[in-house]
């Protein structure tokens, strides 16, 4: 194995959390689809763009468990995937630092100062991957429930409205 390759175990959890990513956005897409109706065809903003987007249709709706329950779960997102956003486009930090022999090389990702948050290093390691990992998949717990209920209670509107 090369000095600069990682390990197997955290490989393998980078890969957990790009899945993990992979899923929460296309959940966040299907919410946002149902609060402000787009072609996914011809849709081509990022995703954050469509949150706020969401967002500014929530902001506009009557009060109802189901708006602020799309309203939180939106921001937990949108935090969710500017983690995601930090991490997948870090810099790969290799520490070229002497090493006592068998010692293991170590690695980090150097986040970029994004939105108000500093620099940050990201350790490469099983445990701060699964931390990230952790986030995603705790943003994404719901989805299914809420865009039902999105989904019913928007369409109820929209025939009431006729």
């Amino acid at each position: 194995m090369p000095g600069d390759d990682l390990p197997i175990d955290v490989l393998t959890e980078l890969g957990r959390v790009t899945w993990a990513a992979i899923k929460l956005e296309d959940y966040v897409e299907s919410i946002c689809s149902f609060i402000d109706p787009a072609n996914p065809r011809t849709d081509r903003r990022q995703v954050s763009q469509k949150i706020r987007a969401a967002q500014k249709v929530l902001a506009d709706r009557a009060a109802s468990a189901t708006r602020d329950k799309s309203k939180a779960w939106l921001e937990r997102a949108r935090q969710a995937l500017e983690q995601r956003n930090a991490a997948l486009h870090a810099t790969p930090v290799v520490w070229l630092e002497p090493r006592r022999h068998g010692e293991p090389q170590r690695f980090s990702l150097g986040e970029m100062p994004r939105k108000g948050r500093p620099y940050f290093e990201r350790p490469l390691t099983v445990e701060a991957l699964s931390g990230l990992r952790a986030v995603l998949e705790g943003a994404a717990d719901g989805w299914r429930e809420l865009a039902i209920a999105v989904g019913t209670e928007f369409k109820l509107k929209e025939s009431q409205e006729q």
